[in-house]
């Protein structure tokens, strides 16, 4: 098997000068770069990934935890970091939790045995007391969960306002009998979200019980069922929030189908303001969130947990805007 200093003596370079080319440095001389890559190939070189691992203690592998891959909103979330990430020479490793504790833990023992440089976390059924428990003195971002944390980095939507924002304007347009869908209700994300729906009929005087809420839902199809269960008996609820805009676009689609009219009967708002908004009639309204803002920040402060820079626990929260269309 070819060693670094097979290639360097073929090439006619220093070993220094092999390692930064099979590591991709960018201070190579193109001469050299081209001397050390046909010395390479001549010698069918093979990097070993677990000996650079050993020595520089590093993976350049982050972990990135989410509830299940086909979830409407963690795939593009994922899709996102995932590039930011190659951007700056890091793979991800996807897991799916399966909104299970256990699977969380398993994570998390991974990350403590160096198996990755970091993780990423999505979702989370935990609070931090259990997370530092787990994972220690590693290092552990938290996007999209609006966890509360005294040592964890979290870059989230203000749930808990862009919910109460969209219910008051519901409210404020005689919408009386409202309707609140859930995703999994265990996360702080949506007791969050709850939060905003009663406080914000709390503000005007409306009352809002537990009756008002239902969770499990967040597919196209699921969307469907849910409102073929809705619409085909006597429906009271002249408006709902979805948990997400493909949720929405079922609810839409079996309203039409019991003949249910939207908006006059019925108002529904989606969630995230992803395309598919664009192609239902009417067009859905939504909830704009900052998916790439977020990613983008939570990147930035991942490098520098990375590099070793010291500074306060990071906590970014961004605003989630109502886009009023045809719903």
């Amino acid at each position: 098997m070819a060693t670094i200093l097979d290639i360097a003596r073929l090439s006619g370079v220093s070993k220094s000068t092999v390692s930064r080319v099979i590591n991709n440095h960018p201070h190579v001389s193109e001469d050299s770069r081209t001397r050390v890559m046909e010395a390479i190939e001549k010698l069918s070189f093979v990097r070993n990934a677990r000996g650079v691992h050993l020595r520089t203690q590093s993976t350049k592998t982050i972990g990135v935890t989410i509830p299940v891959l086909d979830h409407p909103y963690f795939s593009p979330l994922v899709g996102m970091i995932a590039a930011k990430c190659r951007k700056v020479g890091y793979k991800i490793v996807i897991f799916q939790t399966f909104y299970s504790i256990d699977e969380e833990y398993e994570i998390y023992e991974k990350l403590t045995e160096n198996e990755l440089d970091a993780v990423i976390i999505t979702h989370t059924l935990l609070g931090e007391k259990k997370i530092k428990q787990r994972v220690r003195d590693k290092i552990v971002l938290i996007c999209n969960e609006p966890l509360q944390t005294r040592h964890l980095d979290v870059f989230s939507l203000d749930e808990r306002d862009a919910v109460y924002s969209s219910t008051q304007y519901l409210l404020k347009e005689g919408r009386n009998h409202l309707l609140f869908c859930a995703d999994e209700e265990r996360t702080p994300l949506q007791r969050q979200r709850w939060e905003g729906f009663k406080q914000a009929h709390l503000d005007l005087n409306k009352s809002c019980t537990v009756q008002q809420k239902i969770s499990g839902y967040s597919t196209i199809e699921e969307g469907i069922l849910l409102g073929d269960e809705i619409f085909s008996g006597h429906c009271n609820h002249d408006g709902i929030l979805a948990g997400s805009d493909f949720l929405a676009a079922g609810l839409l689609s079996s309203a039409k189908k019991h003949g249910v009219s939207v908006p006059k009967e019925l108002s529904i708002i989606g969630f995230d303001n992803h395309p598919i908004c664009l192609t239902t009639f009417p067009a859905l309204s939504s909830i704009q969130n900052q998916t790439e803002l977020m990613v983008k920040d939570l990147i930035t402060c991942l490098l520098d947990r990375l590099g070793g820079k010291e500074f306060p626990t990071a906590r970014k929260v961004y605003k989630g805007d109502l886009v009023i269309r045809g719903t």
